[in-house]
């Protein structure tokens, strides 16, 4: 029953975050607009596999810092599952624990759709 309600809770947010937020593509002008103000997107490629876990926060408020909005990271999958059925998230392979640093730490949480 609890997993049912957080569910529910989930979907909820995602339904008011999508009716009070936006994100468009003004082909007139050649900019994108989040929530009817320009938007310059500047993304940062960051491998979390390959920084220290110690260093994540510190890497990720540099790329803030120096005017990035987005962090773009892929899933070395190669490392995570080094074995058929054997899994790794621990240590520097912690993705979970990376998207926290990113989202609650530094960037705002958004959705994209």
């Amino acid at each position: 029953m609890p997993l049912i309600s957080l569910s529910i809770l989930f979907l909820t947010g995602i339904v008011s975050i999508a009716t009070e937020r936006s994100f468009i593509v003004d082909w007139d002008h050649d900019r994108f607009l989040k929530d009817g103000e320009p938007f310059q997107y500047a993304s940062a490629g960051m491998h979390y596999f390959r920084i220290p876990a110690a260093y994540w926060n510190d890497r990720v408020y540099a790329a803030k810092t120096a005017g990035m909005t987005t962090i773009q990271t892929y899933v070395a999958w190669g490392q995570h599952e080094p074995f058929p059925g054997t899994y790794d998230f621990n240590g520097n392979l912690d993705i979970f624990k990376f998207m926290q640093v990113r989202v609650s730490r530094v960037f705002q949480f958004q959705t994209s759709r």
